[in-house]
């Protein structure tokens, strides 16, 4: 009994498979088995409850609403059919004009393409807000550049000693701090002979002066009246002249004081300790005039035999300084030793300006021959993107572009640039974080065409 329903409803599912899946054959076939066995189970399960109906009545019903479900089914396909034909023939008239379908994609896309080198829009109003600036690329000189590293190092001419007036311990006060700054006569620290065994030379010449004048002072009115023979007089008048030479009076005071205005940078005692006379007590810097040293490899010997002026960068610095703007010169020659094997040192004496702090690790970039018809853009200007780089260049009023670029030497403030520009061209200076914003944002304004 089983077998005489299952037989057409096999032909039921043949006839719903077809019909269903004449456009998609796997996805129409997987849609089809899935409702088909949800139906049914469910016509099974309604008929089954239903005790007073006969088998015969039973069979009738699965068969009707099987067929009922091909028909639905083919009716879905079809309208299926009749959205995609209309799909289709759609894009017909899209693509109406053009030859082939590779042709209406790219017409479909065109201009909608914002990869690299599509035009980025910027409002002038929103340029001028953010601070960006435009310069029309020119060639002109610009010198052979060879980058290396240096050192700012105190110039002698800037440096002083404060030295122990006298012999004995040495006592510093307040002011003998490393990194202080102080004025000429500025006492840093006493030195007092009197806590050493032996007395206080400067007392014994103390006393030595005033017994030396006051003989002077006895013989002087017996000499005008003729009681004292007069080469008595004068060697009195020697021996209290020599005595006075012996005595120093600020030595007599132990204080130690500076003799140049600067800044502290080493204490070369210590506190307690006993020092001769005139032995150094701290060392000042005033950095009024300052040297750099620029170590040159010995393999760069021949790039650096015209060098006449340089730039160097701090690292706290985002800008390069210029020695010749500093009132600087070349003090060396290549010839100068260095106590780095395999380097040629090479020295820059120049004022300080006052931003520039002695010891400072640089980047130095040593100037050589100019050349001529050189296309530069400040530093500025570049982008860096994964060992590439990049300026914007613009095209009109709101129109940029980000052009590729091949970079030469640079000086820390211009980068020499070996292709990707042309002259004329007008290259983003400043506010290039910005255009590189709205390039990001890839917004073009309504009515805006990409074509001018």
């Amino acid at each position: 009994m089983k077998d005489d329903w299952q037989r057409p409803t096999r032909l039921y599912v043949l006839i719903g498979t077809f019909l269903y899946t004449d456009l998609t054959f796997a996805t129409g076939l997987q849609r089809w088995m899935i409702t088909f066995v949800a139906v049914k189970w469910y016509t099974n399960t309604l008929i089954i409850k239903v005790k007073t109906m006969s088998i015969t009545h039973k069979r009738f019903i699965r068969h009707i609403l099987y067929l009922s479900l091909c028909v639905v089914v083919a009716s879905c396909n079809s309208n299926a059919k009749d959205e995609l034909a209309h799909h289709h023939h759609h894009n017909g008239h899209e693509c109406e004009g053009h030859e082939g379908h590779e042709e209406c994609e790219e017409h479909e896309h065109e201009g909608h393409n914002h990869g690299e080198g599509d035009e980025i829009i910027l409002h002038p109003e929103q340029a001028k807000r953010f601070g960006v600036k435009v310069a029309e690329v020119r060639p002109g000189t610009f010198s052979n550049i060879v980058k290396v590293s240096g050192r700012v190092l105190p110039s002698p001419q800037s440096a002083s000693i404060i030295s122990a007036p006298t012999a004995g311990i040495v006592y510093f006060n307040s002011k003998a701090v490393v990194g202080q700054a102080i004025s000429v006569g500025t006492s840093i620290a006493t030195v007092r002979a009197s806590a050493v065994t032996g007395g206080d030379p400067n007392a014994a010449a103390r006393v030595a002066v005033e017994a030396a004048r006051k003989e002077v002072e006895r013989l002087e009115p017996l000499h005008r009246r003729g009681v004292v023979s007069t080469a008595e007089y004068n060697r009195a008048v020697a021996v209290y002249q020599s005595a006075k030479a012996s005595y120093s009076p600020a030595a007599a005071s132990g204080s130690a004081r500076a003799t140049a205005s600067g800044i502290i940078t080493a204490i070369l005692a210590e506190q307690g300790q006993f020092v001769d006379a005139g032995a150094p007590l701290a060392s000042v810097t005033a950095n009024t005039r300052l040297t750099l040293r620029a170590d040159v490899p010995q393999k760069l010997y021949g790039a650096v035999t015209s060098v006449t002026n340089a730039r160097f960068r701090p690292s706290y610095m985002s800008e390069s300084l210029d020695i010749k703007e500093l009132g600087g010169v070349r003090n060396s020659s290549t010839e100068a030793v260095s106590s780095t094997p395999g380097y040629i040192p090479i020295y820059f004496s120049f004022n300080n300006n006052g931003s520039i702090v002695p010891g400072s690790i640089v980047e130095v970039y040593l100037e050589g021959q100019l050349r001529a018809n050189v296309i530069t853009v400040p530093v500025s200007a570049l982008s860096e993107q994964q060992g590439d780089y990049f300026v914007y260049i613009q095209l009109d009023e709101e129109g940029y572009r980000k052009v590729p670029v091949t970079i030469g030497q640079s000086d820390g403030v211009r980068t020499e640039i070996l292709s990707g520009l042309h002259s004329g061209d007008k290259v983003v200076v400043e506010g290039t974080t910005t255009v590189r914003l709205a390039e990001k944002s890839g917004v073009v304004p309504e009515g805006h065409s990409h074509s001018h």
